[in-house]
């Protein structure tokens, strides 16, 4: 009697085959390693993957960024990458916006925030415009951009660079904020601008601070001071208000306003509203309503109410109009002329009044009168 029939062990084999298929198919569904995917890149959770690139969408499908790492450490429980010796390129609206180095990374695919830390170089593509920083954060959902460190964005066809410690930045509007010890330099004109806080919107632009601020142009140190103030560096026009204080060393003039408007390529700068302007060494102080004053021409125009002391000839000149040639000495009033010496109880009125401050007289003329007026 046959213990094995041909019967019996293809029924053995068969029998073999269905249990090693079951077997192998419960090993598949309940003990296999947990596989995940980062951005459809598979790899073990937790694990460490050497020359990675990630990508990451928005709910319509357009691209928000591109990450080159040449090492990533995943955490699947926070959805959390740590890249080391990124490359990353970021997008809006499925447009190149921004492009970064840097030496390390955490990209959070929850808040869908990418942090960068050491060395940073990062461009905004479409105006040009060159950002380093110590660390980067950007925040895809709002837009925005925020660096901290020794912070310096540069745009090398305006030649103009800003340094801060702090930056907040919307750069597919392309507006710049940077705030503590804010430094804004140009070549051309050569001009330096110091503020707690500026806001550069570099499509317009224009540079503004809604906070003190100083001026310095630096060619001849004319320093300007004000509450707040705009550059419009296309026109290369800076616009001040509030508390103004300007001072040019080389001409030895002082001025006070409150709102004064200062044209860098014509060196003129127009004051709309009252103001006072002084030089010691020359014991002159002026006050009018409104004027001019011509920085390459050494000349101040004021009108309105104007009012001069000279302290040479110890007297004071009333009239509609002064001219003020600083390299002649000499101080030109017109209409309505009225010269007092009050130390000497004398008056004069007339038409036109100069007063050469080198030789110390004043001479007002009228049609009536020519009165020549010294201090002896």
């Amino acid at each position: 009697m046959h213990i094995f029939s041909r019967r019996n062990i293809r029924l053995f084999i068969l029998v073999a085959m269905v249990t090693a298929f079951v077997l192998g198919l419960g090993w598949f569904i309940f003990l296999r390693p947990p596989i995940t995917s980062l951005n459809k890149t598979a790899q073990v959770a937790g694990s460490s993957l050497l020359n990675i690139t990630v990508t990451e969408f928005d709910t319509e499908g357009k691209l928000l960024w591109e990450i080159t790492s040449k090492q990533a450490d995943y955490r699947e429980d926070r959805k959390i990458a740590d890249v080391q010796q990124l490359q990353g390129k970021f997008y809006r609206n499925g447009e190149l916006l921004m492009e970064a180095t840097g030496d390390r990374g955490t990209i959070n695919q929850v808040s869908r925030q990418i942090s960068i830390e050491g060395n940073i170089l990062a461009t905004a593509v479409q105006e040009k415009i060159n950002m380093k920083a110590e660390q980067m954060i950007w925040d895809s959902e709002a837009d925005r951009l925020q660096a901290t460190g020794n912070v310096e964005i540069k745009r090398t066809a305006d030649n103009i660079t800003m340094t801060g410690r702090q930056m907040t930045a919307q750069p597919s509007a392309d507006i710049y904020s940077l705030e503590k010890n804010v430094i804004v330099t140009t070549i051309d004109p050569p001009l330096e601008l110091k503020s707690e806080k500026i806001t550069w919107e570099a499509k317009k632009g224009q540079v503004s601070s809604k906070v003190p601020l100083s001026v310095i142009q630096v060619k001849n140190k004319l320093q300007v001071q004000a509450s707040q103030g705009s550059w419009d560096i296309n026109k290369k026009q800076v616009s001040l208000v509030g508390e103004i204080k300007a001072k040019d060393p080389q001409l030895d003039i002082d001025l006070q306003a409150t709102q004064a408007s200062w044209n860098l390529e014509k060196g003129l700068v127009t004051l709309p509203e009252p103001f006072t302007a002084t030089s010691k060494s020359r014991g002159v102080e002026i006050n009018a309503q409104k004027g001019e004053a011509l920085l390459k021409e050494e000349r101040i125009m004021l009108t309105g109410q104007v009012a001069a002391s000279i302290q040479s000839t110890q007297g004071l000149v009333r009239a509609d109009m002064v001219e003020w040639v600083i390299p002649d000495k000499t101080i030109t009033a017109s209409g309505n002329i009225n010269y007092q010496q009050p130390e000497r109880n004398f008056s004069v009125q007339g038409d036109r009044a100069v007063a050469n401050l080198e030789q110390q007289t004043v001479t007002v003329s009228g049609s009536d009168v020519i009165s020549t007026l010294t201090t002896n």
